[in-house]
């Protein structure tokens, strides 16, 4: 899946959206003070939610996102979330999701630990059970389709939605590559040749 695809590239400590969310079928803000909850809490009739327009507001360590956990360097701090029910006037159901967290990630440049501030935001269709998902004409819409469920779990479709948001190859905005073994900088092979072509060039 392209999710894994990603997961695979992003940080070795551990684009596109994936439109269909099969493996869930059954604007950015910040939220403080979010109450830590039991993983039932986060377990809602997703129609019903929808319907009334309910409001479920989290905070869950990232300890507790199994798929997250494993690419950081260390499982420390909270994600901060919110989910928002949605009715369009078309009679569309809709869940907004919204999170927060802070990572700890090793940079892909110097290989040493930093802290990767991460939000990120998203909107599920909510697609009747029985009814088929949306195909790929939904390629260029800014929701992806899920089956509706009564009893559908929130925290893997929040910790989705982080990894969706994470980068390819998080690094720091400065920072330098490290040494080769031996202490010496090895030198660009398209450098070398380069230095080659000149120092041919010059003699008489």
């Amino acid at each position: 899946m392209e999710v894994e695809a990603r997961i695979r590239g992003m940080v070795r400590c551990g684009g596109a959206r994936f439109r269909k969310w099969q493996g869930f079928d059954t604007g950015n803000r910040k939220y403080y003070h979010a109450p830590l909850m039991s993983r039932d809490s986060y377990v809602i009739d997703s129609l019903a939610f929808a319907r009334e327009g309910r409001h479920k507001t989290g905070q869950m360590p990232v300890s507790g996102f199994e798929r997250l956990s494993r690419l950081v360097c260390a499982p420390s701090g909270d994600v901060v979330f919110t989910v928002t029910g949605v009715r369009s006037d078309q009679g569309e159901s809709f869940l907004d999701i919204a999170a927060s967290c802070e990572l700890a990630v090793r940079c892909e440049r110097c290989l040493e630990a930093m802290s990767l501030p991460v939000e990120v935001s998203g909107r599920l269709l909510l697609v009747p059970p029985g009814v088929p998902l949306p195909d790929d004409d939904l390629e260029e819409e800014e929701f992806d389709p899920i089956h509706a469920d009564s009893a559908l779990a929130l925290l893997p479709l929040v910790e989705e939605e982080i990894l969706l948001g994470l980068p390819f190859a998080p690094r720091h905005e400065q920072c330098d590559a490290p040494l080769p073994l031996g202490g010496a900088v090895k030198k660009s092979p398209f450098a070398v040749l380069e230095a080659l072509k000149t120092g041919k060039g010059s003699e008489n």
